[in-house]
């Protein structure tokens, strides 16, 4: 008599199938940041880090290829660093051009 396995479901067969907490905006630092200066604040790229050193290092390799870091925002939305304090943070100058 042949001994039949129970059928496995697809989250059983590839990791990739397995769902995980999804992470809440709320609970990450954001850096928003631009290739160029604008003024107008809707058109700004925003990168999403888990942690603050995280978001500081996202945002001094932003500013070693030249972009501009506008601001760093906290887990609340609060504003954690504006732009000359993060300038002034990784030693570079703070002139706004």
């Amino acid at each position: 008599m042949a001994t039949e396995w129970p059928r496995k479901t697809n989250a059983t067969l590839s990791w990739q199938h397995l769902s995980g907490r999804p992470a809440e905006p709320s609970d990450r630092w954001t850096v928003v940041w631009d290739t160029k200066r604008r003024d107008d604040v809707d058109g700004r790229n925003k990168a999403v880090e888990k942690v603050e050193s995280a978001a500081l290092d996202r945002a001094r390799h932003i500013l070693r290829m030249g972009f501009i870091v506008y601001e760093i925002r906290g887990p609340s939305g609060s504003l954690f660093l504006e732009e000359a304090e993060i300038k002034a943070r990784f030693g570079l100058s703070s002139d706004l051009t």
